[in-house]
């Protein structure tokens, strides 16, 4: 019986009705020098024991035998980590209706006065933040420190 071997490249074997699965090994390693122990037959996605009968497997005339390499492999899986802390919460914008209202005060007499300070260097419309300690810009980054007096040893002031 002829069967095509398909390695690397595919072969031709002439076989007996009564081959093993160890016979085509055998022929596999006299063609390309592999060792029988290093590879496996597989025939319509099923690999097949050296003990096999070709026959008893389903191997007809003119069928395509794959034989294919070893592979490594079959690590142990990885433990799963635990963490000790909780993710950090990313920061959420608050969104609050007429926020800009806090930037103007408007008197009595209509006159509209701005209660934040402005950038110097972006320009008026551009308010600085005011922290504890300083008066900070975030569109250029421009940072002004404000000078405290030191009361009992808390914070860092200057005199």
């Amino acid at each position: 019986m002829q069967l095509f071997v398909r390695t690397g490249t595919t072969h031709l074997f002439e076989v007996g009705p009564n081959a093993t699965v160890a016979d085509v090994k055998a022929f596999v390693q006299a063609r390309e020098g592999v060792a029988p122990e290093d590879v496996y037959v597989v025939f319509n996605g099923r690999p097949l024991e050296e003990a096999d009968l070709l026959s008893a497997a389903g191997v007809e005339e003119e069928a395509t035998l794959n034989v294919l390499g070893r592979l490594l492999g079959g690590a142990k899986k990885r433990k799963k980590k635990t963490y000790t802390k909780p993710k950090k919460q990313k920061h959420k914008h608050k969104k609050i209706k007429l926020r800009v209202l806090k930037f103007y005060k408007v008197d009595d007499s209509g006159k509209v006065q701005r209660l934040r300070k402005q950038c110097p260097q972006c320009g008026p419309g551009t308010f600085m933040a005011t922290h504890f300690d300083r008066v900070y810009c975030g569109k250029c980054t421009t940072t002004y420190l404000v000078e405290q007096e030191a009361k009992g040893g808390k914070g860092k002031g200057k005199k």
